[in-house]
C-alpha cells in the first residue's frame, strides 16, 4: 500500500496496488477487481471506505481507499494479550455492525482475523473498528463464488467448519463463527482452535470443542454460552446476525 491525495484536494487515501507480476494470472486480476466492487457497495463507518478504483484498464490495477490511522486487532492483542471485558464488547458491537451491512448486501467476508479488523482513529481523536480487506469475500448468488470453488477459503483458526472441506455452500453465518472466536481470543488471550500444525487446527475446527474460556479467566456461564452458540459446528445452530451474536456478548458480560 501507499499513501497518496487527490491532486484537486481532500483527504490522504491510503492506495492497494496489485504487483505488476500478478497481471498476468487473470484470477488474480479479476479477485482485485471484485474486491473494489465489492466494498464500493458498501457503506458502513464500520468498513474500510473505497474512493475509486481501476481495474485491469489501468497501467497498474489499484484501489484507492480511505488512509487510516492506528493499528490491527492483531498488533493491539500482541500488545495486551487481553481485552479488558468492554473493550470486548465494543470491538464485537462494532464488527457486527460491520457485518451486518455486508451481509444486508449478500457480501460473506470468509477471511474475518484479527489482522483484518483496524482500530482507526479520527482527527477528533475518536477510535472505531473497521473491517478490512474482502479480496476473498463472496458475493451470494453470483457467478463470482466460482472463484473460489473448491478451493480452500480463510485463516483455519478462524475458520468455520464448513469451510474447512471447501464447500460451496457457506454463508454469512461462517463470519459469525469468525467473529465468535474472536471474541473468544480477546476474551482469553488465547484462540479457540490453535494446537498442531494447519491439518490438525482445522480438524479441531470441523469436530472439536473448543476449551471452556472459563479455564483462562474468570467469566461468567453465559458469556461461556455465547461464545459456545457462536462457535457452534452447524451454521443452523448460531446467532443468525452479528449483532444478535454482539447484543447477547455484551448482555453475558455486564451480568
Amino acid at each position: 500500500a501507499r499513501v497518496a491525495e487527490r491532486l484537486d484536494g481532500g483527504p490522504e487515501a491510503a492506495i492497494k496496488l496489485l504487483r505488476r507480476e500478478a497481471l498476468s494470472d487473470p484470477d488474480v486480476v479479476t479477485r482485485f477487481e471484485r474486491e473494489a466492487r465489492i466494498v464500493e457497495q458498501l457503506r458502513s463507518p464500520h468498513v474500510v471506505e473505497v474512493y475509486e478504483a481501476f481495474g485491469r484498464e489501468a497501467l497498474v490495477p489499484y484501489i484507492a481507499m480511505e488512509r487510516l490511522r492506528g493499528a490491527d486487532l492483531a498488533s493491539e492483542l500482541r500488545t495486551m494479550g487481553v481485552m479488558s471485558t468492554h473493550k470486548a464488547a465494543e470491538l464485537v458491537r462494532e464488527v457486527a455492525l460491520g457485518l451486518d451491512a455486508a451481509h444486508a448486501a449478500g457480501i460473506v467476508h470468509r477471511d474475518l482475523k484479527p489482522s483484518n479488523l483496524f482500530h482507526a482513529e479520527d482527527a477528533d481523536g475518536k477510535r472505531r473498528w473497521k473491517i478490512l480487506d474482502f479480496g476473498v469475500s463472496k458475493l451470494l448468488g453470483s457467478d463470482d463464488a466460482t472463484l473460489t470453488q473448491h478451493q480452500l477459503v480463510g485463516t483455519p483458526q478462524y475458520m468455520a467448519p464448513e469451510q474447512t472441506t471447501g464447500g460451496k455452500n457457506v454463508d454469512h453465518r461462517a463470519d459469525i463463527h469468525a467473529l465468535a472466536a474472536i471474541g473468544y481470543r480477546a476474551l482469553t488471550g488465547r484462540m479457540a482452535f490453535s494446537k498442531g500444525d494447519i491439518g490438525q487446527v482445522m480438524f479441531a475446527v470441523a469436530t472439536e470443542i473448543p476449551e471452556d474460556p472459563r479455564v483462562h479467566r474468570d467469566l461468567s456461564e453465559d458469556v461461556a454460552l455465547v461464545l459456545r452458540i457462536g462457535l457452534a459446528k452447524r451454521p443452523s445452530d448460531r446467532f443468525d446476525r452479528a449483532s444478535e451474536l454482539a447484543h447477547a456478548l455484551t448482555d453475558a458480560l455486564e451480568g
